[in-house]
This record gives C-alpha cells, structure tokens and sequence, in this order.
C-alpha cells in the first residue's frame, strides 16, 4: 500500500485552474472591499468602465455588448441612475429606446473607483515585474479569450457561447441569477 501523502489540489505547477479560482476569488474580494467606502459593489464598477468606452448606445445594445440580459441591464442601471451616476437620454436615432450616459458624478466615481483599482493592482502585483506583469495579463487575455470572455463582459457573468457557425450572439442572453444581477 502506498503510504505517500496526497498532494493538494494545486501543488502541482501544472494544476493552474484551482490557484486561478482561489485567486480570482480572492481578488474579486479585496476589490469588493476597496469598493465599499463608495458604495458601489464590482458590478456597478465594471458597467461604470464599461459605460464609459461605449457612451450613448442604447440600453439593449449596451447589455448584449457586457453580456447581461435585459431585465438585469434595467435593474443594474436603475441602481446607477438612483446613485445619480448614470442617466438615460430618449436615443435620438430609435425614440423607442434610451441611450445611457455618465453624469459628471458617474464620471468622478469612475476616476476614483480606477484610483482604486490601479492601487489594488499595484498591491496584487507588488511581487512581479513590469515584464512579469506584461506578460502574466497576455497570457491571461489568451485563455479569456479561448472561454468567450472580452474585457466588455461584466465580471461574473458567464459568457454566451458562439452559435455553431462561430458567428458571436447578437439575440438577448438567458443567464439566471449571479453576482451582477
């Protein structure tokens, strides 16, 4: 009988994928927590970026872009707008729908929340180099990218999968309750 002791789920340089979810779990934690102070949760911070790089699409447009279906888009940015951090304009080219936008507050936010954010970032990487860093976020892009992630996906929201002609989504995802709803 072989009396080695079993290795944790980790210990082997190859086994990435656990380290990455107790990874990635704890970063999204201490950003939670550096997000507090302002009263914002990671999701409001991710449709705040977001926002931001695609100002003026129309609400459903933007919610395919990030990946959330209709309903959570109208609570998550409900939440905005009663935070006086996002407004919503009559869309000028579909009357029917609405464009959204940063206020001048949604806009101050966002610079503190990425304040915040490059300090997380600093801190999370304080054992790497500039080089080390470089290519640890390009290796990470790639692998992203191969699961159907975009850095336009609001964390926790699993991307949709391509349809079988490899042609991305463009109907309404159907995703259940997560984080970001």
């Amino acid at each position: 009988m072989d009396e080695r002791p079993v290795s944790p789920p980790g210990a082997d340089q190859e086994d990435f994928a656990f380290l990455l979810v107790q990874l990635g779990l704890l970063v999204a934690r201490q950003f939670g927590e550096r997000l507090a102070p302002f009263g914002l949760e990671p999701r409001h911070a991710g449709m705040l970026t977001r926002l931001a790089a695609h100002e003026g699409l129309s609400q459903q447009a933007l919610g395919e872009l990030i990946g959330l279906n209709p309903t959570r888009m109208v609570f998550l940015v409900d939440e905005l707008e009663q935070r006086g951090l996002v407004e919503r304009r009559r869309n000028a080219a579909d009357r029917r729908s609405y464009a959204l936008y940063l206020t001048a507050q949604g806009r101050d936010t966002l610079r503190q929340i990425q304040a915040a954010g490059s300090r997380h970032q600093d801190q999370i990487g304080a054992s790497l180099t500039q080089a080390e860093r470089s290519q640890l976020a390009n290796l990470l892009r790639r692998l992203a990218a191969e699961q159907g992630i975009t850095e336009d996906n609001l964390p926790g929201i699993p991307p949709r999968p391509p349809r079988a002609n490899g042609q991305p989504r463009t109907g309404r995802p159907a995703h259940g309750p997560g984080p970001a709803g």
